[in-house]
């Protein structure tokens, strides 16, 4: 920890300014470790714009191309950094129209090895192009390279990273094109959400603590990913073992020197709430010091790894999903099968009882606080990934997971999975008919509607009360 708490000062926004980069360059695109891909497009139809100039400037760079017959180009750059990618007006063909409002400048971050980092533009006549940037929102500038969808790249979104899907309105003749990697994308998202679900789920389950500083649990995975990868320049696979085993450490250190000393103190579960709360805070300003508010990226090719019909996805899309399917199938045979999983569902079911049959209760509680807050580095890992991440990226998040949480059933693993995979792929779908930032009320009242139904949750169990 002592080594991580060092690294992480290295990586601050004072000392990395004492090893400044040099200043990017436009390259050769065929050779450059990084670059960015505009795409200027017909609102209409989608269809490429050719013949348009683009100009890309920042940190040192004054580069312009020049889309061809597919709407397209690519503008190398030497080194990373932010960019800002505006379209030439002048250069639209008569009668195309303009871009989208607030769309054109636009800020881009490309962080270091991220080949054709995507900038999209859309071209709508006049009258469409102000009221088309309120129904189907340009992608967020700093979360371009995202899974691609539909032979495009689609943006995360800034907070969950749900894919938004094809900026493309939805009509009937593209339903089907639109909602399949919609889907796919949310159960994505969902997997991902699970990891850190099940952690919270688990420690509610063995110590009745409603976690509000879990959040900070993913942002600390993610935050170490950059820093042992980007900042140290770790192999990716090594970064993220690293990051994993840091995680179940911070879990384990967490519990020793905060709840066992509280628990033993019988210290209310709403004290113990505040003071998750107050360590929320605490952590998210602590990373906020040491890592500034920009937003970063972790080296990531947007190049589509998987292309099954309308549905595109990247390397890390589909390692991301695999691995998250094989840890949850890890944990569900632990729970079921092994002495320890055994004895983490007799403490969820009945503390006292479980203590009286000799079961170490503290213990327990110790090996659920480790393996939940290593899942939830490693969820960050790949929420890191699939978006870009800030100093508050699990606190964006920790609403989705809670909603998870009960959606599934307090206290229930196997609960908070069904939950994130609902939550993923509804706010992903719920974008088709309902605005972005209206994604996240479709998905609570999706939530109230099923618990004024089974009020326990999808897998809970009724309780008597009295």
């Amino acid at each position: 920890m002592a080594f991580a708490c060092t690294a992480l000062l290295l990586s601050s926004p004072s000392a990395a300014h004492a090893d400044p980069r040099a200043a990017p360059q436009a390259v050769d695109p065929a050779s450059a470790e990084q670059s960015l891909l505009v795409w200027v497009r017909a609102d209409a139809d989608n269809a490429g714009i050719a013949g348009v100039t683009v100009k890309v400037s920042g940190g040192g760079v004054e580069a312009t191309g020049t889309t061809g017959a597919d709407g397209k180009a690519e503008v190398g750059l030497s080194a990373p950094g932010s960019f800002t990618v505006e379209v030439d007006e002048s250069t639209i063909p008569e009668g195309a129209g303009v871009p989208r409002a607030g769309s054109s400048p636009r800020e881009i971050d490309v962080a270091a090895g991220n080949k054709n980092v995507p900038a999209f533009f859309f071209i709508a006549p006049d009258g469409a192009a102000s009221g088309a940037a309120g129904s189907t929102p340009a992608p967020s500038a700093s979360d371009d390279a995202g899974t691609s969808t539909g032979g495009e790249t689609a943006a995360p979104d800034t907070e969950t990273g749900a894919v938004s899907g094809t900026a493309e309105p939805v009509t009937e003749n593209n339903f089907w094109k639109i909602f399949w990697p919609k889907v796919v994308t949310g159960l994505i998202f969902g997997l991902l959400l699970a990891l850190a679900a099940i952690g919270l789920s688990l420690i509610y389950g063995t110590t009745g603590l409603n976690n509000f500083a879990h959040g900070e649990l993913v942002t600390f995975g993610a935050l170490m990913a950059y820093l042992f990868s980007n900042v140290l320049g770790l192999n990716p696979v090594l970064a993220i073992i690293i990051t994993v085993v840091l995680g179940g450490a911070f879990g384990f250190v967490q519990d020793a020197a905060i709840w066992k000393p509280l628990r033993r103190r019988r210290l209310g579960l709403v004290p113990l709430m505040i003071v998750t709360i107050g360590l929320s805070l605490a952590l998210r300003y602590t990373f906020q010091f040491i890592f500034g508010a920009d937003r970063l990226t972790l080296p990531n090719s947007s190049a589509p790894f998987l292309v099954v019909g309308p549905v595109s996805l990247k390397f890390t899309d589909v390692v991301g999903a695999i691995v998250s399917i094989v840890l949850l199938v890890a944990v569900a045979y632990v729970l079921l099968y092994t002495k320890i999983g055994k004895a983490t569902r007799a403490v969820s079911d009945n503390r006292s009882l479980a203590a009286a049959s000799g079961i170490d209760v503290e213990g327990v509680i110790r090996v659920v606080w480790i393996g939940g807050a290593a899942l939830a580095a490693l969820s960050g890992v790949f929420i890191a990934y699939y978006q870009s991440l800030r100093w508050d990226t699990g606190a964006s998040i920790l609403l989705l997971v809670f909603s998870a949480v009960v959606l599934g059933g307090l206290g229930t693993a196997f609960g908070a999975l069904i939950g994130s995979i609902v939550i993923g792929v509804f706010i992903n779908v719920s974008t088709m008919v309902l605005p972005e930032n209206m994604k996240y009320v479709a998905a609570l009242v999706v939530m109230i509607v099923i618990l004024l139904v089974r009020p326990q949750g999808i897998l809970g169990r009724k309780d008597r009360i009295g």
